[in-house]
């Protein structure tokens, strides 16, 4: 393994046209990276800050509490002084203003690989950016570039600009550490969706994959031609499916800008479908179409929305929409599905006293997912199936839900600042009508009991704890039906 100097030298010899140039190296042996940073133009003060939590989970996260041995240089190698100016935050005192490189070691000994943090276990490493790499506040949209350095014989996966001979480039520090890292060694498949090229890459620490991979690559190739589909592009140059089946204390999974982390049991079938589903419906919304406080990040704080019940919630109910425009559900698991989801959401007590847009709002206090037995990802499915059905109903099918994301997408989708608080409530008022501000409010505003009678709009009912076709069903709701869960 190589010093710390080494990767001091290495840095500091990076490409003389790059902002911000990093470097990193596993070291199996101490579980540990050692990361470096060198900033081509410095100044007489420099601080790095490491962020106080992840996007995609809505929880402050102790990242500073793995990071140590902190050092920095200057061009010559000479040290500088660097102080402990915050909770997660160091200065560097640079008097001649050169370039500097700022080094220091980062724990890695989550004992699963997960996706919030660092890990490296004999040959397996992986990295979650916002766990492992410092920014400079003042230079988060300039060019950073990585190096990797890897035993022989390692891999690297990640979804991150390619730039030659071991680099990565990304056009700012959100995009940079949106790109998660594995390394090691690990099986590969590769296929192609919407044009564009994809990976799944699947590692299990203990024994071998139980699972066929060649099954389970193209149950995510038929997920991801669905996703394409609906949105009508592919956003992204490549994208990249990454599969811990290692799951620990944490299963599921979190989105990236070209990428997805699952972090599931090592099984003979992965019954990844709808989780899969809903990451990569993220590539869309929530990586690009997103309420405005949620990017451009500040990583110093909790960034607060009333909005995650769409974000999330929504999100998970067009992750069954996928599976079953798939071909990999059936109309009636997806019904059933609906039901028990319903079925959860009844059964909670939460419900009577706060409202979706509470649990979204005060999900940093209590875990990330909502307030008490009141998830966001639930409540938000299942305003998004009953806003599905009375859009349907009220245009007589000539509009949808699926109208209401892509209208929003064009409208607010990247590079576009993101939407507004109420944007939702008043996107849903000009495609359906009047009426729908009212809905909206009693469903996302209040605790009031859901309208599930407009279910009926497109002829389903609940019945005995299902969702099945009503016998009294007009000849038009029945066609709703059937256009509502067709292919």
């Amino acid at each position: 393994m190589r010093t710390v100097g080494t990767l001091l030298a290495l840095a500091l010899a990076g490409l003389a046209t790059a902002d911000l140039h990093y470097a990193i190296e596993p070291d199996s042996v101490a579980r540990q990276y050692r990361v470096s940073v060198r900033l081509d133009k410095a100044a007489e003060k420099e601080v790095f800050q490491i962020p106080a939590w992840c996007p995609g989970f809505y929880f402050i996260l102790n990242y500073q509490e793995k990071i140590s041995d902190v050092r920095a240089a200057d061009a010559s190698g000479q040290p500088l002084k660097v102080e402990r100016s915050g909770t997660r935050e160091w200065t560097v005192q640079n008097p001649g203003a050169e370039p500097i490189s700022f080094s220091y070691r980062v724990l890695a000994d989550d004992p699963a690989p997960g996706f919030f943090g660092a890990s490296i276990q004999g040959d397996k490493a992986f990295v979650n950016g916002p766990s492992t790499f410092v920014y400079s506040p003042t230079r988060m949209t300039e060019t950073h570039w990585l190096t990797i350095r890897l035993p022989r014989g390692w891999e690297i996966a990640t979804a991150m600009d390619p730039a030659g001979d071991g680099r990565y480039k990304s056009a700012d520090y959100d995009e940079f550490i949106d790109h998660p890292i594995q390394m090691g060694r690990f099986e590969r498949r590769t296929f192609s969706a919407g044009g564009k090229p994809f990976e799944a890459v699947f590692s299990t620490l203990r024994g071998d994959i139980q699972a066929n991979l060649d099954f389970e690559t193209e149950r995510f190739r038929r997920i991801s031609e669905a996703g394409i589909r609906f949105w009508g592009d592919a956003p992204f140059p490549r994208y990249l499916y990454l599969v811990h089946l290692d799951p620990g204390a944490f299963s599921g999974g979190l989105e990236h800008r070209s990428s997805t982390v699952l972090n599931i049991w090592n099984t003979r079938s992965l019954n990844v479908d709808t989780l899969a589903a809903h990451e990569f419906f993220h590539t869309w919304n929530v990586k690009r179409l997103r309420p405005a406080v949620l990017g451009p990040f500040d990583y110093t704080k909790p960034v607060r929305t009333k909005n995650l019940w769409f974000s999330e919630g929504v999100t998970d109910y067009y992750a069954h929409r996928l599976v079953l425009w798939a071909g990999l559900m059936t109309p009636e698991q997806f019904l059933g599905n609906m039901a028990g989801q319903i079925a959860t959401l009844q059964n909670g007590r939460t419900r009577r006293t706060k409202t979706v847009e509470d649990a979204s709002w005060e999900a940093w206090e209590n875990g990330g997912f909502g307030v008490g037995d009141l998830s966001y990802y639930n409540k938000g499915l299942v305003i998004g199936l009953l806003l599905d059905a009375a859009l349907r109903a009220a245009t007589d099918g000539d509009k949808s839900l699926d109208h209401l994301m892509r209208g929003m997408y064009a409208k607010y989708g990247l590079p576009k600042p993101g939407f507004g608080e109420d944007a939702i409530r008043a996107e849903l008022i000009l495609l359906g009508g009047e009426a729908f501000g009212p809905l909206y409010d009693r469903m996302v505003r209040s605790t009031a009991e859901m309208p599930y009678e407009l279910l009926g709009g497109i002829g389903l009912v609940p019945e005995g704890g299902a969702l099945i076709a009503s016998p009294e069903a007009t000849e038009r709701q029945r066609e709703l039906l059937a256009k509502f869960l067709s292919r």
